[in-house]
């Protein structure tokens, strides 16, 4: 039985497969999500970094899930971004969203945003579900992470939580690391996959947690819920 984590990246999105029992796992990057879903159709759970369920017009705005993330992670609460309204997901520029409160940063997820918007669907996301690695790698320690992962000391946290996680070592990840690398892939990407993967790896076992709020659920009935 298989579980992945999937996170967005530079050369699309780095997906880590990880067996339930052996721990082993595969990183490799697909440029498409529905690739993904080709390639592993029976995955018991695919979690992914990267809004699901959107307000649909309007102003950029939390959603009940995005405020509740924030008061977990206390001081890693900026990680957990204002997504686009699904209204926005269409612009071709971003001025004209910078006037309606979308960070520059939410802009360029926005092609991602869009891939999931148009693949997903209530039934499919009893299978495929948003989360958030700095949820993960919180509940994997028992606290929000205490410095960034692009600082030194977090990379190096994250990594240690991880192996402990996983029972994983830094050669192991190193080598997939390499195989990723040239797709377009960075080491912080492949360490927030491996955390959804261990949430996706937990929620199999009735263990994960959520954030969720009023309304559950957008124009679409897509849940607006944050998994981990």
């Amino acid at each position: 039985m298989l579980v992945i984590g999937v996170d967005g990246c530079r050369g699309g999105w780095l997906a880590v497969a990880l067996e339930v029992g052996t721990y082993a796992l595969q990183a490799q990057v697909y440029t498409r999500f529905a690739a993904i879903m080709d390639a592993y159709p029976d995955a018991q759970a695919v979690a992914v970094d990267m809004p699901i369920g959107l307000w649909e017009s309007g102003r950029a705005r939390m959603r009940p899930c995005d405020a509740q993330a924030r008061r977990r992670l206390g001081k890693r609460a900026s990680s957990v971004f204002i997504p686009p309204t699904r209204a926005m997901l269409n612009a071709h520029s971003y001025a004209p969203l910078r006037t309606l409160g979308l960070s520059v940063q939410a802009y360029h997820l926005i092609p991602r945003i869009r891939e999931l918007d148009a693949l997903l669907t209530p039934d499919r996301q009893t299978q495929v579900w948003e989360s958030h690695p700095e949820l993960s790698f919180a509940a994997m320690v028992g606290a929000p992470m205490e410095h960034s992962k692009r600082a030194p000391q977090g990379m190096q946290a994250r990594l240690d939580a991880l192996t402990r996680a996983l029972n994983l070592d830094a050669c192991e990840l190193e080598s997939q690391m390499q195989a990723c690398r040239a797709a377009g892939a960075r080491l912080d990407d492949l360490l927030d996959a491996c955390a959804l993967a261990w949430s996706a790896l937990r929620h199999t076992r009735g263990q994960s947690e959520q954030c969720i709020g009023v309304p559950e659920r957008d124009a679409r009935e897509l849940l607006m819920t944050i998994r981990f």
